[in-house]
């Protein structure tokens, strides 16, 4: 008995003194999806070339929330009494193929070869590629005002997409505006586990240039960086790729001042700018036939040691109005960007969306003037800009069996020097219908008469479910085709097909999908084409 009840007393002392465990919460979603499929080419001489592609994709993203028991400084109503939010989530994909298209290679005669990934270097992203689209330790609400992000930020508006490698700070201050400060290094392809998709536009891969110094100051000229000197081969990447400005780190900062807590109104202007230092010497000085000054012409000790890659001041804003207790609703919007670099307006946009019922209206019209990075060399030719109107009707009731819309829209091609001006419209529209037990049939129509020519056509659809378990679809496609002279169809051709699913639902997170396709046109009187996947991670459409 005393034995128990000392053991009593030492278990009622240390729980006494023991300091609280605080958990957290968290969400792990894995997603591998693998395809295996042959592409054929057409070549003017020899048989046709046929090259498998054998793709694996995996995708892992965490969400981490809770951080420090956050839960505990709630009171009965589930509202914060004090303390900050502490949060982590990120996003990870790896894409790798290992078929022909990539991995092949292509003989040269004489028993040499040279790989697929050296003739088209754009395929490395495709044949091993490990991104981290985002991932970020978030500190919310701290000090009631203040929020925080460190880590892989990613930006998308209606004007831009951007992704950076450092930290945020948001302070929301009174009056309903909130400030942003923003720093890091712009994300590159070159970056740790970067991607290419977030690069400036206008940086090319394999077609970088150097300047070639001359017999005297002002007489070299731009020149295809010489890549005879790569004597390595690498299998999962090109061996002639070679762009040293890409691979400098780009510094970037900016700042944003937002509307935040206005009921029916989003505001936001934002300033950024991004620079990079210059290269100089990529190998030896007398490498070439006069000596070399570095990558950017450098004879009268012109080239500056940062340039800028981009410097942007974005605005944008909507808001929502209601009309008659909610029946009806007006959604007016607006966004243009300055690039500095430039001194121009490169996008603008605006339109009102008017929805009355379950019906809505949304005029529009966008302008976009092409803009690069201020290292490419697409900087040095006139781009000519670019207008398109459109108007947009839809109907889509919350309850209902038919829904339906309609796009038309112009666009006009603004000459650049010598260049004409041209126009290009159509319109576009579909029909949806609910049939009842279980039946869907939906038909798209358009009309495009733009560049390289006309496009008049549409495809009606119909789609089942015969019971639970199994699922189906079915679509016919039908074209005409008018092409402008000199185009790549430069007379008329009518083209069709025909395509079924089915799907056989396993399990609750598995399916079997099979799918057969017939079509013709000029090129191929009659090709058909098959297709089987067995999905583990099948998500149901709602």
């Amino acid at each position: 008995m005393r034995t128990g009840a000392a053991g009593a007393v030492a278990i009622a002392a240390v729980m006494a003194v023991a300091a609280p465990a605080h958990a957290y919460e968290f969400a792990v979603r894995a997603r591998m999806l693998a395809q295996a499929y042959e592409l054929r080419s057409m070549r003017l001489l020899g048989p046709d070339l046929v090259l498998g592609r054998r793709r694996v994709a995996q995708a892992l993203s965490l969400d981490i929330w809770n951080i420090g028991d956050d839960d505990r400084d709630r009171d009965g109503d589930h509202r914060r009494r004090h303390g900050p939010r502490v949060s982590f989530t990120g996003y990870l994909r790896l894409e790798h193929d290992f078929g022909d298209w990539t991995l092949g290679s292509l003989d040269r005669g004489s028993g040499r070869t040279i790989d697929a990934l050296d003739l088209v270097p754009e395929l490395a992203s495709s044949s091993l590629a490990v991104d981290l689209l985002y991932g970020y330790l978030a500190v919310d609400d701290l000090a009631g005002r203040v929020d925080l992000r460190v880590g892989r930020l990613l930006w998308l508006d209606s004007l831009d997409a951007a992704s950076l490698d450092g930290a945020s700070a948001t302070v929301r201050l009174p009056g309903h505006v909130a400030v942003e400060a923003f720093g890091g290094l712009r994300v590159r392809e070159a970056s740790p586990m970067g991607n290419a998709t977030v690069e400036l536009d206008g940086t090319g891969g394999a077609d970088c240039r150097e300047y070639v110094e001359g017999p005297t100051p002002g007489s070299g000229s731009w020149r295809l960086i010489d890549r005879s000197r790569v004597i390595t081969n690498r299998p999962l990447a090109s061996d002639f790729e070679y762009c040293p400005q890409r691979l400098e780190p780009m510094p970037t900062a900016g700042a944003a001042v937002e509307a935040w807590g206005v009921p029916g109104l989003h505001a936001r202007v934002v300033y950024r700018r991004s620079q990079s230092r210059s290269v100089g010497l990529i190998g030896p000085v007398d490498r070439l036939d006069y000596p070399d000054l570095g990558l950017y012409p450098d004879d009268r000790g012109q080239a500056p040691g940062w340039g800028v890659n981009e410097e942007r001041v974005a605005a944008e804003a909507r808001g929502e109005i209601g009309v008659a207790g909610g029946r009806g609703e007006i959604a007016p919007w607006a966004a243009a960007r300055w690039s500095l670099l430039h001194g121009l307006v490169d996008q603008a946009a605006g339109g009102v969306r008017l929805r009355w019922g379950d019906q809505a209206l949304e005029p529009e019209v966008a302008y976009a003037r092409p803009t690069f990075d201020g290292d490419s060399i697409f900087n040095a030719f006139a781009i000519a800009p670019s207008t398109d109107a459109r108007v947009t009707w839809e109907r889509a009731p919350r309850r209902g069996r038919l829904r339906a819309f309609a796009t038309g829209w112009l666009r006009w091609y603004h000459g650049w020097g010598d260049e004409p001006a041209a126009r290009a419209g159509g319109v576009l529209a579909g029909a949806e219908a609910a049939l009842g037990a279980g039946w869907i049939a939906r038909l798209d129509l358009v009309h495009d008469d733009g560049y390289g020519g006309r496009r008049s056509g549409g495809a009606a659809s119909v789609r089942w479910r015969a019971r639970e378990r199994v699922s189906g679809s079915g679509r016919l496609t039908l074209y005409d085709i008018d092409g402008d002279s000199g185009s790549a169809v430069d007379r008329r051709a009518v083209l069709g097909g025909a395509q079924t699913a089915v799907t056989y639902r396993l399990g609750d997170r598995a399916a079997v999908h099979a799918a057969i396709e017939a079509t013709a046109d000029r090129a191929l009187p009659f090709q058909v084409r098959a297709l089987g996947v067995l999905d583990l991670a099948f998500v149901p459409e709602l």
